[in-house]
């Protein structure tokens, strides 16, 4: 074990620690109203134990070979789990109006979160086994077509159908009847980042990103509720329902104001006693923005998207597509829920309880992105561990060449 961990990224751990113990102080501080209850410090020290629980499956998800994950009854029963549990929270009591949670004895977990993970490791997969031919049927006849023969039709089939009808859309299916349009926004948009990672064609990428659009507005127009559609509109108009849709909104922008530039000092913050609704959770960022001001804003989306990028850095120093297609979508879902997150506390995107990775309150969410930033940090011992192996050989050879040489001339 001393000999695996001499090759762990400290950076890419440094940097979740930190983000971890901002947000443990800004739940301290933002919880102090705790819904009503005033200086009950319950939910820090809730978050104190996920994020101890988080950090060892952190190091154990690190010691855990990736690889493994490509195995059909780890990779296909995670899959089957979680749509399962998804299906499951339909019978769950609602929840700010949703049925996303599975209640257990007072402990609740979001299955969204873990198919987040599920969706990123079924796809790179995929599309691991389309870009080495080792697909088998129907899908593998239609992923021969579309990477030799480069036909169009086959490279809609290969790229876009067959993951959706196959992973997506059992996914769409059950978090629609929750109904949590939220996650299953981000489920869609890790799916199409991922689809620019692994490849797939310019040609078919411009008439997806349209065909999503319609389909958006599609959603828009018959499928959302009143209650959804208020939503939306207050983005765009907050002043229409400043005691209802809007208020949320309303506050997190004061809040914003507020903070200015370096804040009102951590403490301070006026929105959090009760006017700011549950400011521990999504909206978590706002008095982030109140308290350390837009310079505090600024560090955590620094660290998030240090993150971010360190991953995308892993995955260009893959020696797989299967590590190189995890650490891009571990990447994605990052980033789109940071721009989520960060879009909505500010005006520019509906609240849909996203949360802020790593920062806001919440076990599932923390354990679970904890647990995928563990699986990049295998990959990424894995690479550090080729990459010094590579370079001894090459001293190696390079002190037996010399040694040659010598013996040459010596003769």
């Amino acid at each position: 074990m001393k000999t695996r961990f001499q090759y762990f990224d400290f950076t890419l751990f440094i940097a979740v620690l930190m983000l971890v113990g901002i947000s443990s102080v800004m739940i301290y501080s933002a919880s102090v109203w705790n819904r009503g209850d005033y200086a009950n410090s319950g939910l820090f020290y809730r978050q104190l134990v996920y994020a101890g629980i988080g950090i060892v499956v952190y190091l154990v998800a690190t010691l855990f070979r990736y690889e493994n994950f490509r195995k059909p009854h780890i990779l296909y029963g995670l899959y089957a789990l979680t749509v399962i549990l998804l299906f499951v929270t339909w019978a769950m009591p609602p929840l700010n109006g949703a049925r996303a949670w599975l209640v257990v004895g007072g402990f609740t977990m979001q299955p969204v979160e873990i198919a987040k993970f599920a969706l990123i490791l079924l796809l790179a997969n995929y599309y691991h086994r389309l870009w080495n031919d080792d697909l088998k049927g129907l899908p593998g006849r239609i992923g021969r077509a579309a990477i030799v023969k480069k036909g169009w039709r086959a490279q809609i089939g290969a790229f876009f159908l067959i993951p959706i009808i196959y992973f997506f859309l059992p996914y769409a299916i059950a978090i629609n009847g929750q109904p949590d349009h939220g996650g299953l926004f981000v489920l869609g948009a890790i799916m199409f980042m991922m689809w620019l990672a692994v490849g797939s064609p310019l040609r078919i990428i411009v008439p997806a990103i349209l065909a999503g659009i319609g389909f958006v507005y599609a959603m828009y127009t018959f499928v959302f509720t009143d209650n959804q559609v208020s939503r939306v509109d207050v983005v765009f108009n907050p002043f229409m329902d400043p005691e209802g849709y809007g208020h949320q909104l309303l506050m997190s922008i004061i809040s914003i104001v507020h903070g200015g530039l370096t804040g009102v000092g951590l403490g301070n913050s006026y929105q959090k006693y009760g006017y700011l609704p549950e400011p521990e959770t999504d909206y978590i960022m706002s008095i982030i923005a109140e308290e350390l001001g837009f310079v505090g804003v600024v560090a955590v989306l620094t660290l998030l998207f240090f993150i971010a990028f360190r991953a995308i850095n892993i995955a260009n120093h893959s020696d797989n597509h299967f590590a190189m297609f995890v650490s891009f979508g571990i990447a994605a879902q990052l980033m789109v829920q940071t721009a989520i997150n960060i879009g909505a506390m500010s005006g520019w995107f509906p609240g849909t309880g996203v949360t802020l990775p790593l920062v806001s309150y919440g076990g599932t969410s923390l354990i679970m992105t904890m647990g995928i930033l563990g699986v990049l940090s295998s990959i990424s011992m894995r690479n550090r561990h080729r990459e010094a192996t590579r370079r001894a050989d090459i001293r190696e050879k390079s002190a037996e060449n010399v040694q040659s040489s010598s013996l040459h001339v010596v003769r």
